[in-house]
């Protein structure tokens, strides 16, 4: 998402559709991390700070499991929209392997966490439709699509569209679906 968000920002100042690139795109100026300082110096200079953005976020005690698969992307949904970082964080198992929307491998809940925590900077709205997951045992492989409005650092709002592909597997600790591979740099067929 990140990508597609730095995307759709080259694209606002350029007049070009955010829409148009394929969503295998290098894309080149602005390295990821230059667009989180960007994005974060954004919403600074807008008179949020990252205290008050955490602060909202904060888990107020055990963050109950998803154990129903048909709730999970209603959940990730609304963790989402209201900057649950931690709850969030928690639908992904330990050793999650992560693909972010720029194509980098990453390991471990300590990456997801990193990857989320920039994206909930902006405070991004998210809605996720066309979900389907399909089960064999106690594992699932889902896909949906995504519309997400923000505001960018100009104080514009923005809309981008996408889709995801993941693997999820129930915990059996606590019997919660989890991610145990999420591609994020991938967009999801209709």
């Amino acid at each position: 998402m990140i990508a597609s968000i730095h995307k759709a920002l080259q694209n606002a100042h350029s007049g070009e559709d955010p829409f148009a690139s394929s969503s295998d795109e290098v894309i080149r100026g602005l390295t990821r991390g230059d667009f989180l300082r960007v994005a974060v110096a954004g919403a600074l200079a807008a008179g949020m700070t990252g205290t008050v953005s955490l602060a909202r976020a904060a888990p107020t005690g055990k963050i109950a499991p998803v154990t129903d698969i048909d709730k999970l992307y209603d959940v990730w949904q609304q963790r989402m929209n209201t900057g649950d970082l931690e709850g969030l964080v928690d639908l992904y198992m330990e050793d999650v392997t992560y693909i972010n929307p720029d194509g980098h491998l990453l390991y471990g809940k300590a990456k997801v966490r990193e990857d989320f925590a920039g994206l909930l900077s902006i405070k991004p709205q998210i809605v996720l439709g066309n979900r389907k997951h399909y089960l064999w045992q106690d594992i699932a492989l889902t896909t949906n699509h995504w519309r997400m409005t923000f505001v960018n650092a100009d104080g514009v709002n923005q809309e981008l569209t996408g889709g995801g592909i993941e693997v999820m597997r129930k915990d059996p600790r606590d019997g919660g679906w989890r991610y145990i591979i999420d591609d994020a740099s991938r967009s999801a067929s209709k």
